[in-house]
């Protein structure tokens, strides 16, 4: 990065770090205040009173975006990295924007030798790899040694939904809601076990929330547009429908997108719509 470290960046914050014990949690905050203190001189984007959670014992950092400095930008990611290694669950993205595009992005998780940690890592290895059953345990794994594991049941559910196990998707889907609801994730498989049951309305709302849950630089935002549109045309909304397809179509997407592959399905739909609206 060349950036001037007086330039303004826009940058977008969100996401939770969850770790499961009042003396992890207090540790936490005790190893905030000494880095803020002695290192970082307060030079960060968050204070500890904004994003810790003593209730939850977490850390939870709503969405926002903010305008700051690189070294700024530098700080907060790196310490917000260091907290994250006691954590045994969560994620916190981190994005540096301009233009509509990405320049540079973090996302900030835990990476330990703690069961729940170490087999969600693993499982989530083992979908990449198409290992879909021995993925299934792993995620199981992460789910007994910590039960709030939000992203676990997240991707437990993508991998019941692959193997057609559609019940136990909804289930893993709803209860990584209940746990986050801030995260997109979850909201798009939901939707797309509606789409199998043919529960177009209920399909619609649960897009609908990926939409508003995530940003509009990220795939899973232009994706769930898509599939917004989709369901509102089976549901007969084909009004409602066409602006929902023509946003997804004007959108360029870059040659890496997934969103890339889907744009003849758009046109289809955007002209069905358009027959009987």
């Amino acid at each position: 990065m060349n950036t001037q470290a007086t330039q303004p960046l826009k940058l977008v914050f969100r996401g939770r770090l969850d770790f499961g014990s009042q003396r992890t949690y207090d540790l936490v905050v005790k190893h905030w205040q000494t880095r803020i203190e002695n290192y970082f001189r307060a030079e960060v984007l968050f204070k500890a009173e904004q994003i810790f959670d003593p209730e939850a014992l977490a850390i939870n950092v709503p969405q926002q975006t903010l305008m700051s400095t690189e070294k700024f930008w530098r700080n907060t990611t790196s310490l917000l990295q260091e907290v994250a290694q006691y954590a045994l669950a969560g994620n916190v993205g981190a994005w540096w924007v301009q233009n509509g595009q990405i320049l540079a992005e973090y996302q900030i998780e835990p990476k330990s030798d703690k069961v729940a940690v170490a087999e969600y890592l693993r499982g989530r290895e083992l979908v990449q790899q198409g290992g879909m059953e021995e993925a299934n345990i792993a995620l199981s794994n992460a789910i007994e040694k910590y039960e709030r594991h939000a992203a676990a049941f997240e991707r437990r559910g993508y991998v019941n939904y692959k193997l057609k196990n559609f019940n136990d998707a909804l289930h893993d889907f709803s209860k990584s809601i209940t746990i986050n609801p801030a995260a997109p994730e979850p909201f798009y498989g939901r939707g797309k076990v509606m789409m199998i049951k043919n529960d177009w309305e209920n399909a619609v709302l649960d897009f609908d929330q990926t939409i508003k849950k995530s940003l509009a630089v990220q795939p899973i935002h232009w994706l769930a547009r898509l599939r917004k549109g989709e369901s509102l045309y089976h549901a007969k909304r084909c009004k409602e429908a066409i602006p929902e397809l023509k946003f997804f179509l004007q959108r360029k997407f870059q040659e890496n997108d997934p969103n890339l592959r889907f744009k003849s399905k758009a046109e289809f739909l955007l002209a069905e719509c358009e027959k009987q609206a």
